[in-house]
């Protein structure tokens, strides 16, 4: 029934953004999925999924600084392993933009639904109802952002919430709602600092607002730039504190450091990064994030959370050919979730993608990882996916 309000709501309100528009451009996109994946190589199972998504874009101006914008998405999924199938629908883009030229300076304007990103990436990525504003000066840029996750398909948007209170949905409905938080976030930066190092620091906060209460808020402050040429560096570091029904706060911490170098061949590129999320050891009590993002490749990706782990990661990437990206990668998993720091598991990856035409593409890869402890926890998947736009 909620879903069926949204769309009668959406559907209105498309047709007032048409009636006053220049031009409408629209198209969409059809994807396959195709996983194989087990905890072993003699247990895989099929996981197939394949999305319908057509979007519309409307332009209010001539120049296309002012627009609408928003994209639809039919999902199947089968899951071999529960021998369950899923059909699902999404409204997961809905959004009018605006941005404004004042002389040397700029203003940026969303409102709706769209995808936002701390500055971590991996505290809170995903899409929200809400609205964000940027403006941007050759010297500094501040910006803020609030939303509302409570309409969201909890079925494709993962939140993860306190372990003692988990949201229960309908996962084989088509459109359940998700948890009700309200989120927000206050940043600025500093883009200029000594001509090429970008300096940065954010406040995010998510607060339920029905049931127990479970407020996460995140201070960030981030660097990056180049250190020679083409090797970069990028850093940040996340204070999390939380607090569940009224509880005293828990302080935790997630870092990491990252250097890209970008060879002068083929498009070779190199990645190096550390990472640490916090568990119940030293100062700080668990890191814990908002969206579930998981950290490594964990069969049951509720254990691979970014929290108390270390994980160091190096990869690389080349296109031999203008059209085909070749990629591999490793990662090793330390155990930090206490004060006995030891090995956890050990993962790699590889593959390959192919625009075979402007509209079509296809890709390939395998992955593993396995767990020192827990054969449960293994995985090994192998995936044929594959695109085309119209």
């Amino acid at each position: 029934m909620i879903f069926s309000k949204l769309k009668y709501f959406f559907a209105a309100s498309l047709a007032l953004l048409c009636a006053t528009a220049f031009s409408v451009d629209f198209g969409g996109a059809v994807r396959n999925s195709t996983n194989f994946k087990g905890t072993s190589f003699s247990n895989i199972k099929i996981d197939q999924i394949d999305d319908v998504n057509v979007w519309v874009k409307i332009p209010f101006t001539k120049s296309g600084n002012v627009y609408f914008t928003a994209e639809g998405l039919y999902e199947f999924e089968y899951d071999g392993h529960a021998e369950t199938a899923y059909n699902r629908l999404d409204i997961d883009l809905f959004k009018l933009s605006a941005s404004f030229q004042l002389k040397d300076n700029s203003l940026n304007i969303n409102a709706g639904r769209f995808i936002y990103a701390d500055l971590t990436g991996l505290v809170f990525n995903q899409n929200a109802d809400g609205t964000f504003v940027g403006f941007n000066t050759p010297y500094f840029g501040v910006s803020i952002y609030g939303a509302y996750t409570g309409l969201l398909n909890a079925c494709l948007v993962s939140i993860l919430d306190n372990p003692l209170d988990p949201y229960t949905y309908d996962a084989k409905a088509p459109y359940d709602l998700a948890q009700k938080y309200a989120v927000g976030s206050a940043t600025i930066s500093f883009p200029a600092i000594a001509k090429t190092q970008n300096i940065s620091a954010q406040f995010f906060g998510a607060f339920k607002v029905s049931g127990t209460s479970y407020n996460r808020m995140y201070a960030t402050v981030s660097a990056g730039g180049p250190i020679y040429k083409t090797f970069y560096y990028n850093v940040f570091s996340s204070l999390g504190l939380q607090s569940y029904d009224g509880a005293s706060i828990d302080i935790s911490n997630m870092s990491r450091i990252r250097f890209v170098y970008y060879a002068p061949f083929k498009n070779l590129t190199f990645n190096l990064s550390a990472l640490y999320a916090s568990g119940s050891n030293g100062p700080f009590e668990a890191f814990r994030g908002f969206t579930k993002i998981a950290a490594y490749n964990a069969f049951n990706d509720l254990t691979a959370q970014h929290t108390g782990i270390f994980k160091g990661s190096l990869s690389a990437s080349i296109k031999p050919l203008g059209s085909l990206l070749i990629y591999a990668g490793a990662d090793i998993i330390i155990n930090a979730a206490t004060s006995s720091i030891g090995y956890k598991g050990f993962q790699y990856n590889i593959g390959a993608n192919w625009q075979i035409f402007s509209d079509l593409c296809a890709g390939l890869s395998m992955l593993q990882y396995i767990d020192k402890d827990d054969s449960n926890n293994d995985k090994v998947q192998f995936s044929l996916n594959a695109s085309i736009t119209f």
